[in-house]
C-alpha cells in the first residue's frame, strides 16, 4: 500500500471488502520481499536461517456485535459471488469487536487488520486509541481504519487512503461496480467512511545515508559483527 494525498476519499463496506479481497495476495509478496531485504543486510555470521513467521491473513474489527454480524453477512455474500479463486478462505480470516479485542490478554499478529468503525464517535474512539497504537506498532504489518469523516488520525501517524486511486489492483478489477452490486442492502445502509492506513514497511522513507557506502570500512559490511 502506498501513501496517497491528504484528500479524504469516502469508502463503503462493500467497496472495502472488494478491495481487501484483491489486496491480500499482494501483501504476502510485499512482506516476503521486505523480510528478505532485512535478512540480507544482517551479518552473515549471525544470519537467521529460520523462515519468517507466517502471519494470519486478515482480522476485521467492528464497534459492536450487531455491526460484526452485518460484516460477516457481507463477507459471506461477497465470497458467494466471486468466480475467481482470490477470495480468502474462512480459516484465514478472523473477526472481533473492539471491546473483545481490547480485553484479549494476548494479541496475535496479522498481515492486515481492518477496523470498520464508521459509527464510532470521536469521544468513543479515544478509549481505543492505545489499542490502535498497539496494532499499528506491533500486531499488524498493514492497518486500515474506516472512521466517521470528521475524525482525524494524522496526529497518530496514519494517512488518508483512497482505494480507488491505488495501483495495487489489476486493470480488470472494477471496484465501482463492486460497491453497488453483489452485496445485501443492509451493507449499503451503513453508509460510507473515511479510510486511514498505516503500512509498517513504508511509513518512513529510508535515508540515503543508511547503506554501506556511507559507513566506515564499507568493504566489511555484512562480514563482521560490529
Amino acid at each position: 500500500m502506498t501513501k496517497q494525498s491528504t484528500r479524504r476519499a469516502e469508502v463503503t463496506l462493500p467497496l472495502l471488502i472488494a478491495y481487501i479481497d484483491a489486496l491480500l495476495p499482494t501483501l504476502a509478496q510485499e512482506t516476503d520481499a521486505q523480510t528478505n531485504t532485512q535478512s540480507d543486510s544482517k551479518s552473515t555470521k549471525h544470519k537467521i536461517d529460520d523462515k519468517p513467521e507466517l502471519l494470519p491473513d486478515l482480522l476485521w474489527v467492528t464497534e459492536d456485535k450487531n455491526t460484526l454480524a452485518l460484516l460477516n453477512t457481507a463477507l459471506t455474500n461477497h465470497a458467494a459471488f466471486q468466480a475467481s479463486d482470490t477470495t480468502q478462505p474462512a480459516d484465514k480470516l478472523a473477526s472481533s469487536t473492539l471491546l473483545a479485542l481490547n480485553q484479549q490478554p494476548v494479541s496475535e499478529r496479522y498481515e492486515l487488520v481492518c477496523f470498520w468503525l464508521p459509527a464510532l464517535s470521536a469521544e468513543q474512539l479515544q478509549q481505543y486509541i492505545p489499542l490502535l497504537m498497539r496494532y499499528r506498532d506491533l500486531y499488524a504489518a498493514h492497518l486500515l481504519i474506516a472512521l466517521e469523516h470528521n475524525i482525524d488520525l494524522q496526529p497518530y501517524g496514519f494517512t488518508p487512503f483512497d482505494i480507488l486511486q491505488t495501483s495495487t489492483l489489476t486493470e480488470d478489477t472494477d471496484l465501482s461496480d463492486a460497491d453497488m452490486t453483489q452485496m445485501p442492502a443492509a451493507a449499503h445502509a451503513f453508509g460510507s467512511a473515511t479510510l486511514w492506513q498505516f503500512n509498517l514497511y513504508d511509513y518512513k522513507q529510508l535515508p540515503n545515508w543508511l547503506n554501506a557506502d556511507y559507513w566506515a570500512n564499507p568493504e566489511n559490511w555484512g562480514k563482521h559483527r560490529w
